[in-house]
């Protein structure tokens, strides 16, 4: 028996800060995800996601209270027939921008990669330390 899942748009109320998804790939930099995590949440509703590779440097300690870290088995665990909700759906339906920091080059390679093939009228900002 599959548990309900607390989604992320239960709030419905317009919100006054800015929803952001921040994202952690598997580079050694996502030390400081906590860091960043925090400056965030100092101005905005912060959700987290991240890789498992990225949780290998990721001390979920360091996150405040407030942020909810999301991982696969989230995404996995939290539906079992359709018309569940689907984690990251709902996650996309709740943020106002998603931030990926750090931004490993392999998976900037895939993200490009992506972007050839979607929608170009959207405007993009990526940063990565090489």
């Amino acid at each position: 028996m599959a548990m309900a899942m607390k989604t992320p748009t239960a709030e419905i109320s317009p919100h006054s800060k800015p929803r952001i998804i921040l994202a952690a790939s598997g580079s050694v930099a996502a030390i400081k995800f906590g860091i960043l995590a925090d400056s965030l949440s100092d101005w905005a509703e912060v959700r987290a996601v991240a890789t498992k590779s990225a949780l290998h440097f990721i001390d979920r300690v360091s996150l405040p209270p407030s942020v909810k870290l999301y991982t696969d088995e989230d995404e996995w665990s939290s539906w079992s027939k359709i018309g569940d909700d689907v984690l990251h759906i709902e996650l996309r339906k709740w943020a106002d921008a998603m931030v990926v920091a750090p931004l490993s080059a392999n998976t900037l390679a895939k993200v490009r990669d992506l972007l050839i093939i979607l929608d170009r009228k959207k405007c993009l900002l990526f940063t990565a330390y090489l």
